[in-house]
């Protein structure tokens, strides 16, 4: 991980020289690495107001904005752009990557095609930030009020040697996770629905070996989930959680989740169930889309998911079409022995909106006057949904009326197209508040993860803004052997109750001692405590 880091961060820092950044991360000499340089500035002089449009008398400014995703972009698309650069006058030039987006960044990075705008983790902002590849907003966001208040109290996060690059791009639940249940198979197989692991245990029984669907074929499974990651709900009944956390203890003692006798404890359990058949075995192989559609042929029955995949199941996927008698409920963690439960914690933000060190003070503004647009109301609808009164419209109190339209139509019954293309900051409240509009089936289940999801509990990571030099070299190698090693012990290609101090050992010898010691002492110093480890 380290070599891979360095390298990438050696070509950018070769781009930024030709392109003039300095290395605090003030903006460049240059609008671009062809332009002459001395044109530009580090400050924004006198900036307008957040309420008025930029573009002036030569129409809007392009920026250009990188992102991972794959959202469909097309006329319907097209016109929210130039609604957007007619409302706020900043022309938006889209670049998605459906896969591999540090490598793609960083390609464009060394061929002098920086973005203007760009969403990327928080890791990768942070690594960046440190080569002064990024422009400091820190004494501009006063100019922009709406911005400024959506990530309050959070903004010290994004500090890197007291300068501001970026903006957190904010998830405002306990967690994001929900667990879906095939309440019809409960019903065919006179069960409860599972509140306990014990329930748990039977329900994955019964809905793999007791024909749950009555169609006389041994066909289904018990559970599955999109890989390791959706395991969290089932070890959160140990205490434990599927990634590599830290856990604040009532003795103020941290315990290290991944090697702790919680985690194992948990593996112990997943790889019992797995032995017995009930956990499908492509669990940890299949792709999300893969997922859907084995939960749409009815091929299991317990799915732990991101909160908004039951209601795309049916949304997008039809799952109402091809599972017609389906009834579906949204249910909290299950219970452990210990009276302990819980999801995968989500930090408030783990992506940042990053503002190139290239920029030139009028693309800055630009750049900053689209962020804090989408932290108003009519600006996230926008980018959310579209144009007003065309693609959605609003009551007298600001609610949705109309968001993703009834079986993918919207009112005038055209196909729906997904505005989110040009959404760089979440505003969840908002959007679940509109989600709840109508009662069609996928907005049924879209509300029921929403009511699940603010009433779960989650163990907060305690160490969740300590990124320090040693967590960026050696977290992707650590996350690669935490979860490889993991699914070993599950699917029992590891003897977990004779190799479980070798791979604690391993894992520590690895980085993991050097990444948590470094991550305990910046949490003491930031927040004056005294914490030690448990383990």
């Amino acid at each position: 991980m380290k070599k891979k880091s360095t390298l990438v961060l050696l070509l950018a820092a070769m781009v930024f020289a030709v392109c003039g950044c300095n290395n605090s991360g003030g903006s460049p000499s240059s609008e671009g690495p062809s332009a002459p340089s001395g044109s530009g500035s580090s400050q924004v002089s006198n900036p307008s107001s957040s309420a008025e449009p930029s573009g002036g008398d030569n129409g809007p400014v392009t920026i250009t904005v990188f992102k991972s995703g794959t959202r469909p972009m097309n006329e319907k698309t097209d016109a929210v752009r130039a609604y957007i650069a007619e409302e706020i006058g900043v022309d938006i030039e889209m670049n998605q990557v459906a896969e591999n987006a540090n490598q793609q960044l960083a390609l464009m990075i060394t061929s002098g095609e920086m973005p203007d705008l760009m969403l990327i983790a928080y890791n990768t902002y942070l690594d960046y930030a440190k080569q002064g590849a990024f422009t400091d907003i820190s004494g501009d966001l006063d100019n922009y009020p709406n911005l400024k208040g959506y990530a309050d109290g959070l903004w010290e996060n994004l500090a890197v040697d007291g300068q501001i690059f970026g903006a957190p791009s904010l998830l405002d639940f306990p967690t994001m996770h929900v667990t879906a249940v095939r309440e019809d198979w409960l019903k065919n197989l006179g069960l409860k629905s599972p509140e306990t692991i014990d329930d748990w245990t039977e329900v994955l029984h019964a809905f793999t070996f007791d024909d749950p669907d009555k169609n006389g074929q041994d066909d289904t499974y018990g559970f599955c989930g999109a890989g390791f990651t959706y395991l969290d709900p089932i070890m959160g009944a140990f205490g434990a959680t599927s990634d590599q956390f830290y856990f604040l203890n009532d003795d103020n003692t941290i315990t290290t989740n991944a090697i702790s006798e919680e985690y194992k404890a948990a593996l112990s359990y997943l790889r019992d169930r797995y032995a017995e058949g009930v956990i499908d075995p492509e669990v940890f192989t299949a792709t999300g889309d893969q997922v859907y559609q084995k939960w749409c042929r009815g091929q299991f029955g317990l799915w732990t998911a991101w909160w908004s995949h039951p209601g795309n199941a049916y949304l997008r996927y039809g799952f109402g079409e091809l599972q017609p008698d389906a009834a579906v409920d949204i249910i909290y963690a299950p219970t452990g022995p210990d009276g302990l439960k819980g999801n995968l914690y989500a930090a408030p933000f783990d992506s940042i909106a990053a503002l190139s060190g290239s920029l030139t003070p009028e693309k800055k503004e630009a750049a900053l006057r689209f962020l804090d647009y989408q932290c108003t109301r009519e600006g996230f609808y926008t980018v959310m949904y579209g144009i007003k009164d065309v693609d959605y419209e609003t009551d007298g109190d600001g609610l949705v009326t109309w968001t993703w339209g009834h079986e993918g139509k919207d009112r005038l019954g055209n196909e729906v197209t997904d505005m989110e293309v040009y959404k760089l900051l979440f505003q969840e409240p908002w959007q679940r508040y509109a989600d709840s509009f109508n009662d069609s089936p996928a907005n049924r289940m879209y509300t029921l993860s929403t009511e699940v999801e603010t009433a779960s509990t989650s163990r907060e990571n305690l160490f969740a803004f300590c990124l320090t030099d040693e967590y960026l070299e050696n977290i992707a190698e650590l996350k690669k052997y935490f979860e490889e090693s993991s699914i070993r012990f599950i699917m029992g290609e590891q003897d977990i109750d004779t190799e479980w101090e070798k791979y604690k050992a391993e894992y520590l010898a690895m980085g993991g001692e050097a990444v948590r010691q470094s991550q305990l002492k910046m949490y003491n110093e930031n927040k004056g405590t005294n914490y030690t480890f448990r383990e």
